[in-house]
């Protein structure tokens, strides 16, 4: 089966991540062929270049690109392609309905579906994501609800965790981190808010890039707590971060499902994420978290204080949490399914051309 994965997305983030991360894992599979069709000069080409995907860079200019979405349309004929699975808004509305093989718009934000006119099937990543798929008017027997997945880090090695936070001056610390594109809807400004409520040898630690940067520095600079906010920058591999730090903190406004929150889970961190929808689709406060009111810096700072008092309620997140993962968010239950909805849209576009 020869799948191709279209992206358009241009700088690395947590969705173009998850894309890179779904491309490498579904391509072991035996009898799958994964091709990607990324952005010409994108942190995808750069990165798909590294491993043994075929890949064709291609320009994605706007959703209005029509050199592009001839380009899918030949790819997708030259390789006689079995799927085409299309990730956001532009590469479902590049992808048009006349290309070979069946179309899946897979849905990790709550989209408007003007931009998937032309797929056989959508994917949504949690169950109110899909309903707000069939609230749109999808024909629910065309949907599949199927989750996001990480891969599990390699094993912590205690002297680097420990040689990290000696370099970082961070000994005698108690490490906060939040992996995340430095953007409104992550908030990162109420989280900077928390620490400035939090005792002195509490740090936070910010790894990413996006267009608040300048603001949440400035940010830090205003409250006096520059010297306990630490940028990183983005990070392609987080798990040295994760393992030289302490509590894993989510502090989301918006996030549709977070893959973020199972890298908490998948580095054994303790888990403090607020009530996003995500967050409140696959996590459970007391059991695999410790959730928050997403607008209050002082329920978050409470959080914080609650899970220091508890030694057995962290463990507990911990255990919990990982149990939580290995059940279900790690790659071969994941992609199963989509190979399970391969199998189903190619019978459903099939069955519309009158095959």
């Amino acid at each position: 089966m020869k799948v191709l994965q279209i992206c358009g997305a241009q700088h690395a983030g947590g969705a173009e991540a998850h894309f890179l991360r779904f491309c490498i894992e579904l391509n072991r599979f035996e009898g799958i062929e994964v091709i990607a069709l990324v952005r010409k000069g994108s942190w995808l080409e750069e990165q798909l270049g590294r491993s043994d995907i075929k890949t064709y860079p291609l320009g994605f200019r706007s959703s209005f690109d029509l050199i592009t979405r001839y380009r899918i349309k030949k790819i997708s004929y030259l390789e006689k392609a079995d799927i085409i699975q299309c990730w956001m808004n532009r590469a479902a509305s590049l992808t048009p309905k006349t290309g070979h093989g069946a179309k899946i718009g897979r849905l990790g934000g709550y989209y408007a579906l003007k931009y998937y006119k032309s797929m056989d099937w959508l994917v949504g990543a949690t169950e109110d994501l899909c309903q707000h798929i069939k609230e749109a008017g999808w024909n629910p027997a065309h949907l599949s609800c199927i989750p996001n997945f990480v891969n599990l880090p390699a094993a912590k090695d205690p002297m680097e965790s420990e040689q990290l936070r000696k370099t970082m001056g961070l000994t005698g610390k108690t490490v906060i981190i939040t992996p995340a594109r430095l953007h409104s809807v992550k908030g990162l400004d109420t989280a900077i808010q928390a620490i400035k409520l939090l005792p002195e040898h509490y740090v936070y630690l910010i790894v990413g890039t996006g267009p608040e940067e300048s603001h949440l520095k400035q940010l830090t600079e205003t409250l006096g707590v520059q010297h306990r906010v630490i940028f990183t920058g983005w990070q392609n591999n987080i798990s040295d971060f994760c393992y030289g730090s302490d509590i894993f903190l989510v502090p989301s406004r918006h996030e549709p499902f977070g893959s973020v929150l199972l890298e908490a889970w998948s580095h054994q961190l303790p888990l403090i994420t607020s009530d996003s929808q995500g967050a409140l689709a696959i996590t459970e406060h007391n059991r695999t978290c410790l959730m928050y009111d997403k607008h209050s810096a002082t329920a978050l700072k409470e959080a914080v204080m609650t899970l220091a008092a508890d030694d057995a309620l962290m463990q507990a997140l911990i255990t919990q949490g990982y149990q939580e993962l290995l059940a279900r968010y790690t790659a071969k239950p994941v992609l199963n399914q989509y190979i399970d909805t391969y199998a189903k849209a190619s019978h459903a576009e099939q069955t519309g051309r009158g095959e």
